[in-house]
């Protein structure tokens, strides 16, 4: 499998061209192995062109964090980084 830098270079790769299903794609693998991968979480804010998409994000976010997440003091303070990140894109779209 593919190092997780690998993956996100892939990721950048398909942004770069617009093609965000296939971003999208891996950056699910990629979150499926670690849902606290800031960078991962990044490009997913960068895939989401409309505020319904960063909606969704946000009840993406939650699911991950309810389903997958451990370690709750450090793991709060990661998403609530990335909440706040979707809400400032919210706020330039």
């Amino acid at each position: 499998m593919a190092k997780v830098w690998e993956l996100l270079d892939q990721t950048y790769y398909f942004i770069g061209k617009k093609r965000y299903r296939e971003a999208q794609s891996i950056l699910d693998k990629i979150l499926y192995m670690d849902p606290q991968n800031v960078d991962a979480w990044d490009a997913y804010i960068r895939i989401c062109t409309t505020p319904n998409d960063l909606e969704k994000l946000k009840n993406y976010i939650a699911q991950i964090w309810e389903t997958r997440v451990r370690d709750q003091d450090y793991l709060h303070a990661t998403q609530r980084f990335i909440l706040q990140r979707v809400d400032e894109r919210m706020s330039s779209l």
